[in-house]
């Protein structure tokens, strides 16, 4: 689906409601679509695993959110495979974190995401603070704090 008409589909109510994935003409979603579901799923939890293991629930969420934030946004991939595997744009999948022990807790929160929680209010990006004297990540606009990420526009 074109980033313009995922826009289009998405409804601001006080933060980004995305709708995903998208329902077939008639209502019903294709095989294809249903495997791409499972494969975001999946991607995502794993994801929010090497990203925020060990952060509250919320933040979590808030991890898959910005994922989800940027295959709407112009400037990354449309796919969450496209944009998890960006050269260098998560720690957790240079350093092999993604791949290990993923929880029922990250499945949970990549649900929440998946069906429009964003509590990462539009973010599209997220830093330890400890850990990054990076100055583009500091230039950005922080807009939250969720646990040990600022979540940053």
């Amino acid at each position: 689906m074109h980033k313009w008409l995922k826009r289009a589909c998405a409804a601001v109510m006080g933060g980004l409601l995305l709708l995903w994935p998208e329902a077939t003409f008639d209502g019903h979603r294709t095989f294809a679509e249903s495997r791409a579901a499972k494969d975001n799923l999946h991607l995502l939890a794993q994801t929010v695993c090497g990203e925020a293991r060990g952060e509250p629930y919320e933040g979590k969420v808030a991890v898959a959110a910005v994922i989800l934030n940027r295959t709407l946004d112009n400037r990354f991939p449309d796919s969450v495979a496209g944009v998890v595997y960006q050269t260098h744009a998560f720690e957790s999948v240079s350093n092999g974190e993604i791949y290990k022990n993923t929880t029922e807790e990250c499945f949970k929160a990549a649900r929440a995401a998946l069906a429009g929680w964003d509590p990462s209010n539009g973010a599209l990006y997220f830093f330890a603070p400890a850990k990054t004297n990076n100055s583009f990540i500091w230039s950005r606009q922080q807009v939250r704090t969720i646990g040990k990420h600022i979540f940053a526009k």
